[in-house]
């Protein structure tokens, strides 16, 4: 399929709408040189989000790329680079032609793009969920967490499966969504801004008591700022 680096696709921003994206570049015979979801001053075609034209493409994608690709997508849709709608295109495309064994070819610039974007993101729920803290407000457990890429729906599930009991809210402060899990179910939606309730005594107690112990077996000669920031980012000990 020829590129045509003139043309920008734009879409809602939603993986049904890159689908027919997708669909689109079959019908106009080409790749665009971008995919966005704001505007532009270059020459631009606005895709309309097709849910038929998106079920065909999913489908083809799990018949002839497979699942483990489709998770490959599915997750690179879900990072904050730039480039991932062109990115999943092209490996979508790629990957069409070439069929099953697309996602192992290594030396093909679309696959190693995709497959750079998938680990980032996959890299980036792990640090997320191992360094999430939960405090107490009532009833309900409640985490905002400041990820680089959209993780919260990769995420939510390992603590669902770990506190089945437990009402759970968690706020992605970056991407405006929250998750909760409540009555055996999961529901995200979109919060544009959440404060959490004053802690209580206890929390508060727990919080002090967790300090003291920091403070008392950090040995201090051996503070080393720039190692604790690379393993523990800033981002990641941030309280609310």
């Amino acid at each position: 399929m020829n590129n045509n680096y003139n043309m920008t696709y734009i879409y809602d921003g939603t993986l049904e709408g890159l689908f027919t994206c997708a669909f689109r570049c079959y019908e106009d015979k080409y790749i665009p040189g971008a995919v966005i979801t704001g505007m532009t001053l270059t020459p631009c075609a606005h895709v309309f989000t097709d849910k038929v034209k998106a079920a065909r493409v999913r489908r083809g994608i799990y018949n002839k790329m497979g699942a483990a690709a489709a998770d490959m997508i599915y997750r690179a849709f879900l990072s904050d680079f730039e480039d991932k709608e062109l990115a999943v295109i092209r490996f979508i495309v790629y990957g069409m032609k070439e069929g099953i064994n697309a996602g192992r070819d290594l030396a093909h610039p679309d696959v190693a793009r995709i497959r750079e974007i998938y680990r980032a993101v996959n890299r980036e729920a792990s640090l997320t969920a191992e360094r999430m803290v939960f405090s107490l407000a009532g009833n309900l457990m409640v985490s905002i967490i400041e990820p680089c890429h959209n993780v919260l729906p990769l995420i939510v599930k390992r603590f669902t499966q770990r506190f089945p009991g437990e009402e759970i809210f968690i706020y992605d402060k970056v991407h405006k969504l929250g998750a909760t899990w409540s009555h055996s179910r999961i529901t995200f939606r979109r919060i544009e801004n959440f404060e959490p309730d004053p802690m209580d005594e206890e929390e508060e107690t727990y919080r002090r008591l967790w300090k003291i112990f920091y403070d008392t077996v950090e040995i201090k000669e051996r503070h080393n700022p720039d190692l604790m920031n690379k393993n523990m980012p800033l981002r990641h000990r941030r309280k609310f």
